[in-house]
């Protein structure tokens, strides 16, 4: 951690709290040290637990960062300093030799009492172990800046939470430098924040601190979140940008607003809680932008007449934001949105199954209704006659004008409808699809059939049986996405001829 490995007070190798005279003459030997190439004595840089490379220029940088009292305040809250004699000097050697975890069980034995069924708890912070507190943060990180110590940064947090941080600030800074803990707090957290967030790591940092007490809690958090939220608004507005430019990659930019958003969104809502105003907000208008995103998609496709697969893609987006809502009118919408898609993804399948279906109950119907009238007529037939069934199975099989079939056929099964239907994942309807199918091409003529072999795409034999190739029209449908042939139903009497009576 470069705030302590690079810290003034390590530079000059003096502990907080040294005097201005020890400093000085400890500048003035550490110069000449270094001019004469030869190492420094021995001082509390602590050279065998990180080495340190220092220049005449570097020192006089570092001892210049110790001449103002809010910057020695500021260095002095990521360096040692000596506390209690008694233990802080054995723990001070220990370091020097090289030993940082001899020197971490010291302290620690003062800050954390550790019971019999292993468990451990924080002791209170006293005049005797404050020092502990902090010089255990500092050892810890200055043995291993790479790793983020939970129990190290939040024994610092207590030593700065008690009240006994005000003699810490009189060795560091004089009389006339006046702050609080709550502003020595914030004073440390925002460097210590800076840093890691350099490292990528500050989130850590925020979950953390989200789960402990004390004074700059509050504050510090709500300036942290403030940065994620912007972020996260300026990500809304390009991904707005990017769907009202194409509609037709609306689904990607929901996608890409979903991916770089939900680390923003996590740490919001560790920190803030899914009931904090502030959390709710930006999640709810990061769920209504990706909504849209699928809803515009899926309109354009549709409205296109394209024959790619674009509800699934949609249904993804859309679910995906209902993973992020928290307001109940988000929630809602996103709720009626999927309702909405789901009754229209096997729309074409619907229509089909609808009209192919009421022309088969016309076709039963007009059979019933002729076998009906054969047998009253064939009870009155004298001796010797007999019913012509050839002749009525003709009757019935042309009780339905086919080549009318045809026509809405080809209307409301389109080409491109068929290609929709061929690829939807709905077994029970596909079955009952290609048994209607099946029925309908079985009683057609020649000329009809060929008019709409198209819609029996899974029997290639029967359609090389017919040496004419057809190409549908274009789907005709209304604005509300329902197609025309629904106002045809009234007019269903078409497809039904009258039935004369057998001679």
């Amino acid at each position: 951690m470069k705030l302590i490995h690079s810290n003034p007070y390590r530079t000059l190798g003096i502990l907080v709290g040294a005097t201005a005279k020890e400093k000085e003459r400890q500048i003035k030997r550490l110069k000449q040290f270094i001019e004469a190439e030869q190492a420094p004595e021995d001082d509390f840089s602590f050279l065998n637990i990180e080495p340190l490379d220092r220049t005449v220029d570097g020192v006089s940088e570092a001892a210049s960062k110790l001449n103002l009292d809010a910057d020695k305040m500021s260095a002095a809250l990521f360096w040692f300093y000596k506390g209690n004699e008694i233990t802080d000097e054995p723990a001070f050697e220990t370091l020097k030799q090289g030993n940082a975890n001899e020197a971490l069980q010291i302290w620690e034995k003062l800050i954390i009492d550790t019971k019999e069924d292993g468990s451990r708890i924080w002791k209170s912070v006293t005049s005797k172990n404050c020092s502990a507190y902090h010089n255990y943060f500092v050892a810890t990180f200055l043995s291993n800046g790479k790793t983020i110590s939970s129990t190290a940064i939040i024994a610092n947090l207590r030593f700065l939470e008690s009240d006994l941080v005000q003699d810490f600030k009189a060795l560091a800074a004089d009389d006339t430098y006046k702050t609080t803990k709550k502003e020595l707090q914030l004073l440390f957290l925002k460097q210590l924040q800076s840093e890691l967030e350099a490292n990528g790591k500050s989130n850590t940092l925020l979950e953390l601190l989200n789960k402990q007490q004390f004074s700059a809690k509050e504050e510090f958090l709500k300036a942290s979140v403030q940065k994620p939220i912007e972020q996260i608004e300026q990500k809304l507005e390009s991904t707005k940008s990017k769907r009202k430019e194409s509609k037709t990659n609306a689904v990607n930019a929901g996608k890409e607003l979903y991916d770089t958003c939900i680390k923003e969104l996590t740490q919001l809502k560790n920190i803030l809680g899914v009931e904090d105003i502030k959390y709710s907000s930006v999640a709810d208008k990061v769920a209504n932008e990706i909504l849209q995103c699928s809803i515009d998609y899926f309109n354009e496709n549709k409205e296109s007449g394209s024959n790619d697969n674009y509800f699934e893609p949609a249904m993804k987006v859309a679910k995906t934001a209902q993973t992020i809502a928290v307001g109940n009118l988000t929630k809602e919408r996103i709720k009626d949105s999927i309702s909405s898609l789901e009754e229209m993804k096997d729309r074409e399948l619907s229509q089909a199954l609808e009209l192919l279906q009421s022309v088969k109950d016309a076709y039963e119907t007009n059979e019933i209704k002729i076998r009906t009238q054969v047998r009253e007529q064939e009870a009155s037939l004298e001796y010797g006659q007999s019913i012509n069934w050839s002749k009525v199975n003709d009757l019935i099989k042309n009780s339905i004008d086919w080549s009318k079939v045809a026509e809405l056929i080809q209307q409301i099964i389109s080409t491109q409808n068929v290609e929709k239907i061929k690829n939807m994942n709905n077994p029970t309807k596909l079955i009952e699809y290609k048994s209607l199918v099946n029925f309908l091409l079985d009683k057609m003529s020649h000329s009809s059939f060929n008019k709409i072999k198209y819609i029996c795409w899974w029997e290639t034999a029967r359609a090389e049986n017919s040496s004419k190739t057809y190409t549908s029209p274009s789907s005709s449908s209304s604005e509300d996405g329902f197609p025309t042939w629904l106002k045809w139903v009234i007019g269903i009497i078409v497809f039904i001829i009258l039935v004369k009576a057998c001679d």
